[in-house]
């Protein structure tokens, strides 16, 4: 693939995990407050829609890896591959966020007697397990995300391959949507509190920013650095000395050549 058309599949990848994980998060709502079966049966179509929404999100985030990798393991292999393995890891946790909602509504709404006691008590563990999982899944999805920010945003702003204020932008946002992380993952923050949100916003708005720039721009091409034109200065003159001496050195050879001919050919020689 074209490096230009990698850049404009990766920002494409970016804008839809960014709109559908909002769009997720606007349609399931907070599943706590979901204690029925009849309040879940209720809500079936936005907590339907909002669990595909999620779908959709994890596997734009499993795609951007692949995607991203052939560029930049140009520039540090190990740390693109850090970054794929973190991605990956992010996308497998975030996979319950899809499946569990999905479970929800399959026993609120198919069984045929949800209130019975056996279908009471396999509802009540599947939301057991959904709470916990917007507590510690989310949180622990998120740290594997800040891990993936550091290392491609170390290798963007060591590549130039966007601008560097840009990656040094990100690299720093990255610690409070970190620290919002584990406030949530020990119950010291709730997912719908303001401060949650100031927590979020600056890396979720570099994220827009990279995405937006990658889909216009694209990967910039740079001109050969600094230290690399003067190498190559160096060597081109290392060259080019080297053929003048030679050149020197063949042409004085020929000269004595033909000094010591015409003194042999003189009289008397």
């Amino acid at each position: 693939m074209h490096r230009q058309t990698t850049a404009r599949v990766t920002g494409s990848l970016f804008l839809t995990a960014t709109a559908t994980g909002v769009l997720s998060a606007v349609l399931l709502g907070p599943l706590d407050t979901l204690y029925s079966p009849q309040s879940i049966a209720d809500k079936a179509p936005g907590i339907s829609a909002g669990a595909l929404m999620a779908l959709v999100m994890t596997v734009a985030i499993a795609l951007i890896p692949p995607t991203l990798f052939p560029v930049l393991k140009n520039h540090g292999e190990a740390p693109a591959l850090g970054y794929a393995v973190a991605r990956i890891l992010e996308a497998v946790l975030l996979l319950p966020a899809a499946i569990g909602p999905l479970i929800l509504v399959a026993l609120a709404t198919t069984q045929p007697a949800a209130s019975a006691p056996d279908n009471a008590a396999h509802l009540a563990t599947v939301q057991a397990l959904t709470q916990t999982y917007e507590i510690w899944g989310h949180a622990s999805s998120a740290v594997f995300f800040c891990i993936s920010v550091l290392l491609l945003n170390y290798l963007l702003y060591r590549s130039r391959l966007v601008p560097r204020w840009i990656s040094a932008w990100a690299l720093i946002a990255v610690a409070p949507y970190l620290a919002d992380s584990f406030l949530v993952m020990f119950n010291l923050l709730a997912p719908s509190s303001t401060i949650y949100s100031v927590l979020f916003f600056p890396l979720a708005l570099n994220e827009m920013v990279l995405a937006i720039w990658l889909l216009a721009k694209g990967f910039r091409t740079l001109s050969p650095t600094p230290t690399a034109h003067a190498a190559d200065t160096a060597h081109s003159v290392d060259a080019a000395h080297a053929v003048d001496t030679a050149h020197t050195v063949d042409t004085a050879h020929a000269v004595d050549v033909v000094t010591n001919r015409r003194a042999h050919e003189q009289p008397g020689n």
